[in-house]
C-alpha cells in the first residue's frame, strides 16, 4: 500500500511510529512500514492480505491534522514507479535486516545459511539456531522479494518474514554548528 499526506518534515521514525499506531488501533496487521528518507512524499505499508480492504478504509483519515491518501500498490504494479524513481539510486544499495523463520530445527545453521543464500544471492545471513535467521539484504527490490515470498514454501519449509528491523540512518559530514558554532545561516 502507498500512503501520502503525512507531514514530511517529521523524522522517519516519527512517521513510521504514527503509521504503525494508526494501523494497530484499527486492528490492521502489518508486516512492515517503510518511510523513505530521501526525496519522497510516499510511504509503503506491507499488510497481510486479509487486512488490505480494512487498510484501504483509512484513505481520507486524519493523522496528526493531515489527511492520509492510501492506495493499493501490488508488488507487480509499476504505475507509481515515477513517484519512487528519485530514490532509486539510494534504494539500490540501502541495507535491510529481517528476521525470518519457518526452517526446521533439524537443519544445521550452515544448511539454513546456504538455503537463504541460494534464494537471495548476495545476501548475508546469521542463523539463530531455533529455525530462524537474520537476513541482510541490499536494495528495495530484495526487500520486496523477501516480503513477497513470506508465507510460501521454500525447499519444503514455510518461510516467513516475522520482523523488518528499522533502517539505521548514518549522517556523514560536519554540521554547521560544529563547523561554525551556528545552527543556521543568518
Amino acid at each position: 500500500m502507498v500512503v501520502e499526506g503525512y507531514d514530511t518534515s517529521l523524522g522517519r521514525e516519527v512517521v513510521e511510529e504514527a503509521l504503525k499506531k494508526n494501523l494497530a488501533s484499527r486492528g490492521i496487521k502489518f508486516i512492515h512500514v517503510s518511510v523513505p528518507t530521501e526525496y519522497c512524499r510516499c510511504a509503503l505499508i506491507y499488510v497481510n492480505g486479509e487486512c488490505e480492504a480494512e487498510a484501504l478504509k483509512l484513505d481520507g483519515s486524519d493523522m496528526g491534522g493531515r489527511v492520509l491518501e492510501i492506495k493499493a500498490y501490488p508488488f507487480d504494479d509499476n504505475s507509481l514507479d515515477y513517484v519512487f524513481s528519485p530514490t532509486d539510486s539510494f534504494d539500490k544499495y540501502r541495507p535491510h535486516e529481517l528476521k525470518v523463520t519457518g526452517f526446521g530445527t533439524s537443519l544445521s545453521r550452515n544448511d539454513i545459511k546456504e538455503m537463504l543464500c541460494r534464494v537471495f544471492p548476495g545476501s548475508g545471513c546469521t542463523p539463530l539456531g531455533n529455525g530462524s535467521a537474520l537476513l541482510y539484504l541490499n536494495g528495495q527490490n530484495a526487500l520486496d522479494e523477501a516480503l513477497k515470498l513470506s508465507g510460501s514454501s521454500m525447499e519444503g519449509f514455510k518461510f516467513a518474514v516475522t520482523e523488518v528491523f528499522p533502517e539505521v540512518v548514518t549522517h556523514v559530514g560536519i554540521s554547521l554548528q560544529t563547523a561554525f558554532g551556528k545552527s543556521s545561516y543568518k
